[in-house]
């Protein structure tokens, strides 16, 4: 085999993908590890303040898929990076011989499915995260209903309720007067028109009419 200027490109293009692919990938995965062991030392100490007896093979069998769903796309990862490097190294070899063409479609078909399965175990594991999450919710909604159950069961037989026992409604005193009764005396009643007729007989004396006359004069 002719390996002549293609040494240095390959060790370029392995370089690249250490830096593009290995290294994130990584950091992807130191990431995803603190954040699933947080949240699992957050977990085990909220049952152990809830103390309330639950389905150990639920959660058992929840945590070892996920961790063999895990395993399965590390391992997958692994093998797409070292399928895509023995396809490019396939690839510049079959420069001189021919037949390596063959081994590069092998192993681009083999990164292919590797790229499959590990992006198929991830969704899976996404939905088992999602399902663990939903169970403990209820778990730790189930766990509150008990106890407001149980403080409403001990306020109920501190204070026993008397079902026969009934109190009346207060209603408001009735609005009365209490004394004596006293009559009150009235002005007569007389009708306007005797009245006028009265004042228009009535015959004026000379005084009255002086002062008329004076009153007429004062004021014209």
């Amino acid at each position: 085999m002719n390996f002549n200027g293609s040494g240095g490109l390959m060790l370029l293009i392995i370089a690249g993908l250490w830096v593009g692919v290995f290294v994130p990938s990584w950091f992807r995965r130191s990431q995803l590890r603190q954040v699933e062991r947080k949240s699992s030392q957050s977990l085990r100490g909220e049952i152990k303040n809830i103390r309330q007896p639950i389905i150990p093979g639920s959660r058992i069998s929840l945590a070892q898929q996920s961790f063999r769903l895990q395993l399965t796309q590390t391992i997958s990862s692994s093998v797409a990076v070292f399928a895509f490097l023995g396809a490019i190294w396939t690839i510049f070899a079959a420069v001189s011989q021919i037949f390596y063409i063959f081994f590069s479609g092998g192993f681009l078909a083999i990164f292919i499915v590797s790229v499959a399965l590990s992006r198929a175990a991830r969704r899976k594991n996404r939905g088992i995260l999602t399902r663990a999450a939903k169970n403990r919710a209820g778990m730790f909604s189930s766990a509150a209903n008990s106890s407001i159950t149980a403080e409403f069961i001990g306020d109920t037989a501190e204070n026993p309720v008397n079902k026969r026992a009934w109190e009346p409604n207060a209603l408001p005193a009735p609005r009365q007067r209490i004394g004596e009764l006293t009559m009150q005396s009235l002005a007569e009643v007389v009708e306007i028109e005797n009245r006028v007729a009265k004042n228009a007989t009535a015959e004026l004396d000379s005084t009255a009419l002086d002062e008329i006359l004076r009153r007429r004069r004062a004021n014209g």
